[in-house]
């Protein structure tokens, strides 16, 4: 084998789960607040309303207790697909 010229070395570099935990964390940002309608539920048909948001065990952003990425955001979609009771509370504001 011949000598590895130091120069013409690549380093590369490693990312563990933490710091790539810590990257994710940063990057993610929900446009919900206190009081919202999300849809839930198996075909994200089910209304709720956001009563608390927090953190699971693994770090992960939870909305009422259930993880965050299981639910569509009903001020975020068209009105033509937000569920009859939103529709008649936008209409009384």
């Amino acid at each position: 084998m011949g000598k590895i010229d130091p120069k013409k070395r690549v380093i590369k570099m490693k990312v563990t789960r933490h710091q790539l935990r810590k990257i994710i964390a940063e990057a993610l940002v929900l446009d919900i607040d206190i009081g919202d309608v999300i849809l839930t539920g198996r075909f994200k048909n089910k209304r709720t309303v956001v009563k608390e948001i927090g953190i699971d065990d693994l770090g992960q952003p939870t909305v009422n207790g259930m993880k965050a990425l299981s639910f569509r955001i009903e001020k975020l979609m068209p009105k033509a697909k937000w569920s009859k009771r939103s529709l008649a509370a936008e209409d009384k504001k």
